[in-house]
């Protein structure tokens, strides 16, 4: 039987001997220290022997749970997203006003912190404030509130090409706003790393 001290330092080595860590002398003194002992060889198979996994029930349905915090978020970030719209469109040059100009800047930004995406950017920022443009004008000529001499072709041309006008400047303000966003992210997680 080995002393203590000289049994301690072996089973410290022994994960070191099964993993190939040990120096080539090392490796070999070990080895006749466990051929001289029944009690160290049992150590080394124990060791060896893979540890028997028992498998755990999980009472939380994984799919489930995700499927819920996906629709819970995806719900508040339409209604952040729609306030934020909201807001913007009720500032926007088609109702005289400049306030635009901070609303848009914050919708462009929490949409891209939202999404992560510039083509949602554009597609909330330009096409509703385009279609609504539009349809005002539509209902001014629909009323004569435009001038009768106008042809509707003219008159169409004249409002989809307004329209577009209107919409980039609003858009510009938005794409600031995404810029912010991006630039936030960016720094953000350069600081994570």
């Amino acid at each position: 039987m080995k002393d203590h001290r000289e049994q301690a330092i072996i089973e410290d080595l022994l994960p070191l001997y099964n993993e190939g860590l040990l120096s080539e002398d090392t490796a070999n003194w070990l080895e006749e220290q466990i051929q001289d002992s029944d009690e160290l060889q049992k150590l080394v198979r124990q060791t060896t022997t893979p540890l028997e996994k028992e498998e755990i029930q999980s009472t939380v349905h994984h799919d489930k749970m995700i499927t819920k915090i996906k629709r819970r978020l995806a719900l508040y970030q339409l209604i952040f997203v729609g306030l934020s719209f909201y807001l913007a469109i009720q500032t926007s040059l088609l109702n005289d006003s400049f306030g635009f100009i901070l609303w848009y800047t914050v919708l462009g930004f929490l949409t891209y912190l939202f999404y992560k995406d510039m083509k949602i950017v554009l597609y909330i920022s330009f096409i509703p404030i385009f279609i609504w443009s539009i349809g005002d004008d539509i209902g001014h000529y629909l009323n004569g509130h435009i001038d009768g001499t106008v042809s509707f072709g003219q008159f169409l041309f004249q409002s989809v090409m307004g329209s577009i006008i209107v919409t980039l400047i609003h858009y510009l303000f938005a794409f600031i706003g995404n810029i912010i966003g991006f630039l936030y992210l960016k720094i953000r997680n350069g600081e994570d790393k």
